[in-house]
C-alpha cells in the first residue's frame, strides 16, 4: 500500500514539474517584451503622426480586435468613436467622412483600409517602421 502511495506522489510531482516548465516557457517566449511594447508604442505614435485615423464603435468586434493588437499602445492611435452612445463620440464627423463600416482607417493620401487591417498593412500605408515580431 505504501509503495502505491509513493508512486502516486511521484506521479503528482512529475505532473507538477511539467506544468511549471510549460508555464515558464509561455511566460518567457509568448509574452511581449518591454522592448517590443515600446517599439509598438513608437509604431502607434508614428501612425498618428502620419495622419492615420481609426474610425470605430465601442461595440464593434472588429474594432476590439484591432485595439487588442495594439494593447496599451492603442492610446497613441488617433481614434474616432462613431456611435453617438460612445464615450467622446464624434458621430457627425463619421457621417461627414462617410464612414460606413467599422473599423475604417483613413490615411493622409485619402485612401482607406476597412475591417481589421494587419499591422503590416498599416505600416505599408504610412511607411512607419513595424517591429519585426509584429511583421505578420
Amino acid at each position: 500500500m505504501k509503495k502505491h502511495k509513493n508512486k502516486q506522489n511521484n506521479r503528482s510531482l512529475v505532473i507538477g514539474i511539467v506544468a511549471l516548465v510549460v508555464v515558464i516557457f509561455l511566460v518567457i517566449f509568448l509574452l511581449p517584451s518591454k522592448k517590443s511594447s515600446s517599439e509598438l508604442e513608437e509604431f502607434a505614435k508614428c501612425l498618428t503622426e502620419k495622419g492615420a485615423v481609426m474610425y470605430g464603435a465601442f461595440w464593434c468586434p472588429h474594432c476590439a480586435n484591432t485595439k487588442k493588437k495594439f494593447g496599451e499602445s492603442f492610446r497613441y492611435i488617433n481614434y474616432v468613436e462613431c456611435d453617438p452612445r460612445g464615450e467622446n463620440e464624434q458621430a457627425e464627423l463619421c457621417i461627414e467622412k462617410e464612414i460606413l463600416s467599422y473599423d475604417t482607417w483613413t490615411f493622409s493620401d485619402g485612401s482607406r483600409l476597412i475591417s481589421e487591417p494587419k499591422l503590416k498593412e498599416l505600416a505599408e500605408k504610412t511607411s512607419c517602421p513595424l517591429p519585426e515580431e509584429y511583421d505578420k
